[in-house]
């Protein structure tokens, strides 16, 4: 048996999924089914029993969870020393794997960007995903560090640890040619008939959104359902809506729109940084830590 094999099956075995492990790992599912049936040849028994239609759709053997407890603590040792010989030749080398809901996926990109510069031999990953999906992988282990808005209610699980980032104000779109292009200290009552661009449902964005609106005493009209950056502006910038959204959307290039500051205190988003609480390597802790700080 090898590390790789070790670190493949150590991922099925823990989400019980083959094309999850693969999405985790950045690699083909193929590549990690053909891992594991060599580990299993190698050792000449079952660790994985595939089960058509169950969910999940796969189950591990006693054998199997032996060996993934060996596995993970072999791994964690193997990445410890790793770090620890980098510390020594006074470089950072291996990889990152960052995740983030779509609406806050913006505050996360210029701290990678940054974290490249400075790290040039340090692979970095991204994906997008719900908030559910980010919370699982960072619950996983699938990613080891994200930056996430939850919609009202949502737990974080036990394992991870969540911290609230500086909140960002929210501004209000609206076309290039509105009356209210540019204008400040606006009333979001004076806007309440509008037909409004808001965040999907069950997202953080959107819950920001509507608290905004409701501390003004209405409940906004959501015509459009959609929390892509650009895809906001396109519509907005169309007169199709108006949007809430963080200050942040306004200030990268994209499609025209006029921009309007908001009156009150209420209209303000704040992210999470989400990290594992233990098994951080020392790479994933710097990029938390910077990501953190900005």
């Amino acid at each position: 048996m090898d590390l790789r094999q070790l670190e493949y099956f150590a991922a099925v075995a823990r989400h019980r999924h083959f094309r999850r492990a693969a999405e985790s790992l950045y690699v083909t599912q193929s590549a990690v089914s053909q891992a594991v049936r060599r580990l299993e040849a190698d050792l000449g028994i079952e660790l994985l029993r595939r089960v058509p239609g169950a969910q999940p759709p796969v189950e591990v053997t006693p054998a199997g969870e032996e060996l993934l407890a060996r596995a993970e603590t072999i791994l964690a040792d193997v990445a410890r020393a790793r770090a620890a010989m980098d510390e020594h030749a006074g470089t950072l080398r291996g990889g990152v794997r960052a995740a983030a809901t779509t609406g806050d996926a913006l505050r996360l990109a210029p701290a990678l960007a940054r974290f490249g510069r400075e790290h040039p031999g340090v692979r970095i990953a991204l994906r997008l995903g719900s908030a559910a999906d980010v919370l699982e992988s960072v619950a996983t282990g699938a990613v080891d560090v994200a930056v996430a808005s939850l919609p009202e209610g949502a737990a974080v699980p036990d394992g991870v640890e969540a911290t609230e980032l500086r909140a960002e104000r929210l501004v209000l779109l609206v076309a290039p040619d509105d009356e209210l292009a540019g204008a400040g200290g606006v009333k979001l009552w004076d806007v309440r008939d509008r037909p409004f661009v808001l965040a999907e449902p069950g997202t953080g964005l959107r819950a920001s959104a509507l608290r905004a609106c409701t501390a003004e005493g209405f409940g906004p009209i959501p015509l459009f359902e959609v929390g892509e950056p650009t895809a906001v502006r396109l519509l907005v910038g169309a007169s199709l809506g108006v949007a809430l959204v963080p200050a942040s959307w306004a200030q990268q290039a994209g499609p025209e729109v006029g921009v309007a500051t908001v009156a009150g205190t209420a209209a303000t988003h704040a992210p999470l940084l989400l990290v594992r609480r233990d098994g951080l390597t020392p790479i994933a802790r710097l990029l938390a830590e910077q990501v953190r700080a900005s």
